[in-house]
């Protein structure tokens, strides 16, 4: 043991004090008498060191104890395995190149004594195991060089090596806004750089939904290259059928072209739509891919859009709150209208949910009357200042002894809640948001009535009612009680930075809820309706049982079928927290899916169906240059260098060469990690041993001696 490691906090009386007490102890056994045991003093010797180490614990001294790491250097290597790399001209050969450096990449560390860390990236970046298979559809190059920084941000590296064209189209930007690791980046330019010729639609535009008979505009962006005064032939198709034609002649090398279309939604569900470019009659020139010659996208038509329609006695402030939060659902549209401009008996506008804010129901035309007795979903929202019980008992669902007082309540979410799922963030902005003006007495409710929020009033939770639903026969009923909504949603903007997100959410489900006359469903499958080719589409699925307590005890099948393919059977697993199941069915192929969910549970079948529309990606096929500009910018300000270009395989020797020249120029050493912690002697396994061993010997040459 080094003395030097040794920790004691001890004042010089306690030392005193250990000395005396330990020769003194050993003095009243050995110090006089005729018969003591032979040899005194080694005897005497061998107790005073025991008294003495244990006296010395009491002082509670501590062991440092220092341990050393040594961390070699190590290299992240970063190689875009996205096909705009080769595209173009000599594709095969540049595509073996990028194999060949690929392969003598984790060689490059072996000079200078570094180790190799291989990564490809796309959308996102991953460790390279076993074979090099690119297959990337959207190079995101700044998140790449963030994810390299977020990983080694406190290793031993001495530099970064890219692989890549330099064409990002996704994530931060590399050059402005990625955060970067601050060593050295090397860059081998890959792709070319050159203008090609080519024909590319670029983009086509459209709605996510439009409306059964209704028209909605899709508009189409062509670009060509190398065409001047060669006709061009547009084309936007929905399957097999043409919808609409144009022509367009570039008239110059580098030209565009922008078209509108107005399409008819003729039919219910996914309309999937194709435009195309092709040239006109013989054209010398040769284009260097088709792929980029046309371009997909689905668009949903629904039937109907829900209609809202809100009463109110006068303009408010959570009227616009509601509509607001009401519109951001695209499947849904608003409209207010004014007790005071409503006929005695002028009937309503057509609607699906009716909301009623602030209205005294005596007071209200027979037109509202008969929509409220004769309606299937209805919303009351009232304040302070409502008399609850001037409405029915079977609308509303409770009965109110009112106070002239006005209780300040925020609100406190039921967990236990089930008619339909609250927004997950809704309890943590419930805490954040003002509270409601809200009438105060006793309330008096009916079973059939089931609270959302419950009132809470400072610290205190009661069991009034603040938001609820009702169900009852033939109609669904929702009740709100507090005044002051608009500050909720005006809190909900500041938080997300200009998005309401929970309150929004809470009013669109309640509108859902209202407005749905589907029965509770106990198979729930949670499954993306629209999804992009390179995103892994995964599913999850809630099974219940009759009383509605979830249920892993089930078999929950899948049967996924594209249009116009095969079906394929796939099988749910249960997730590892052993409420749901998890289903992960990879990446597919662009194009619209029907699916069937189905289960048995306890003898009686359930099942869901859906459709999934897996949306093309052909960011890479755009063949635009090869931007190795940025490539020898990114070097310049992290001081490194731009090695080269690769197009075939001969390069592979040059920039191997080239490499060797930087990394023996790059200093870089182990680094030693050095860590200490203190460790309490008396828990030293030795010094347990050596007190065991004196004590022994003490009583072995006693009882040699005749002594006890």
């Amino acid at each position: 043991m080094d003395v030097s490691n040794l920790i004691v906090q001890a004042q010089p009386w306690q030392w005193a004090a250990l000395a005396g007490m330990a020769l003194g102890l050993t003095a009243l056994l050995y110090g006089w008498g005729d018969e003591r045991p032979k040899p005194t003093w080694l005897l005497a010797l061998l107790r005073a060191a025991v008294l003495g180490t244990l006296g010395f614990l009491l002082l509670s001294p501590m062991l440092r104890s220092t341990t050393e790491t040594r961390e070699s250097p190590v290299l992240p290597v970063l190689v875009d395995a996205t096909s705009s790399q080769w595209l173009g001209e000599d594709s095969t050969a540049r595509q073996q190149a990028l194999a060949a450096l690929v392969a003598q990449l984790p060689g490059w560390g072996d000079t200078p004594g570094w180790e190799v860390n291989l990564f490809s990236f796309d959308r996102d970046l991953h460790p390279v195991e076993g074979e090099w298979a690119p297959q990337g559809k959207r190079t995101d190059l700044g998140s790449a060089l963030e994810s390299v920084r977020d990983r080694y941000v406190h290793r031993n590296v001495p530099a970064v090596v890219v692989v890549t064209d330099g064409r990002a189209n996704r994530g931060p930007d590399p050059e402005f806004s990625a955060e970067r690791l601050d060593v050295p980046h090397v860059f081998i330019g890959t792709g070319d750089t050159s203008l090609v010729t080519d024909l590319e639609v670029s983009k086509l535009r459209l709605n996510e939904v439009a409306y059964l008979g209704n028209a909605f505009p899709v508009e189409v962006t062509a670009q060509a290259r190398g065409a001047k005064g060669v006709p061009m032939v547009l084309r936007l198709a929905s399957g097999n059928k043409v919808l609409e034609t144009t022509t367009w002649t570039p008239e110059h090398n580098l030209s565009s072209t922008r078209w509108t279309v107005q399409v008819d939604a003729d039919k219910a569900g996914p309309m999937p739509l194709t435009a195309t470019l092709a040239p006109q009659g013989a054209w010398t020139q040769r284009e260097v891919t088709q792929q980029n010659n046309r371009k997909r996208a689905t668009i949903d038509i629904l039937e109907s859009r829900r209609r809202i329609l809100v009463v109110a006695r006068a303009p408010h402030p959570d009227v616009a709150a509601l509509r607001n939060a009401a519109e951001t659902n695209v499947h849904q549209e608003t409209e207010v209208v004014w007790v005071s401009d409503l006929d005695g008996n002028a009937s309503l506008p057509t609607h699906d949910v009716l909301v009623l804010h602030h209205v005294d129901p005596a007071l209200l035309p027979s037109g509202v009357t008969d929509a409220i007795q004769k309606g299937r979903a209805l919303w009351v929202l009232g304040g302070a200042s409502t008399t609850w019980n001037d409405w029915d008992l079977n609308v509303v669902g409770f009965q109110h002894a009112a106070e002239p007082l006005v209780t300040e309540s925020q609100g406190h979410k039921v967990a236990s809640f089930d008619p339909f799922p609250l927004p997950a963030d809704l309890e943590r902005m419930l805490a954040l948001w003002p509270p409601l003006a809200c009438p105060t007495g006793a309330y008096n409710l009916t079973p059939a009535l089931v609270p959302a929020l419950l009132q809470q009033v400072g610290p205190v939770a009661t069991d009034w009612p603040l938001w609820a639903v009702r169900e009852g026969d033939d109609r669904r009923v929702a009740v709100t009680l507090g005044e002051g909504l608009w500050r909720w949603r005006m809190q909900d903007l500041v938080r997300h930075d200009g998005e309401s997100q929970a309150f929004d959410e809470l009013v669109n489900r309640t509108l859902q809820y209202l407005s749905s006359r589907d029965d509770v469903k106990r198979l729930r499958i949670s499954a993306p309706e629209r999804i992009d080719e390179d995103v892994r589409c995964q599913w999850v699925a809630e099974v219940y049982d009759v009383s509605l307590s979830p249920t892993v005890d089930v078999d929950v099948s899948l049967t996924l079928t594209p249009r116009r393919g095969e079906a394929t059977e796939h099988r749910f697993v249960e997730s590892p927290r052993g409420t749901d199941f998890n289903l992960d069915l990879g990446m597919l192929l662009p194009g619209v899916y029907d699916w069937r969910a189905s289960c048995t549970q306890n003898g009686e079948p359930l099942s869901q169906r859906g459709t999934l529309v897996v949306n093309a990606v052909q960011a890479e096929a755009s063949l635009v240059p090869a931007n190795h500009g940025l490539l020898q910018r990114l070097a310049d300000r992290t001081q490194g260098l731009f090695l080269g270009t690769l197009h075939t395989d001969d390069d592979v020797t040059a920039l191997t060469a080239s490499w060797e020249a930087f990394a023996s120029a790059t200093p870089a050493q182990d680094v030693v990690h050095s860590s200490s912690e203190r460790l309490p002697l008396h828990a030293q396994l030795w010094l347990l041993i050596s007190l065991l061993t004196l004590l022994t010997a003490e009583w072995a040459i006693r009882r040699a001696g005749g002594g006890r």
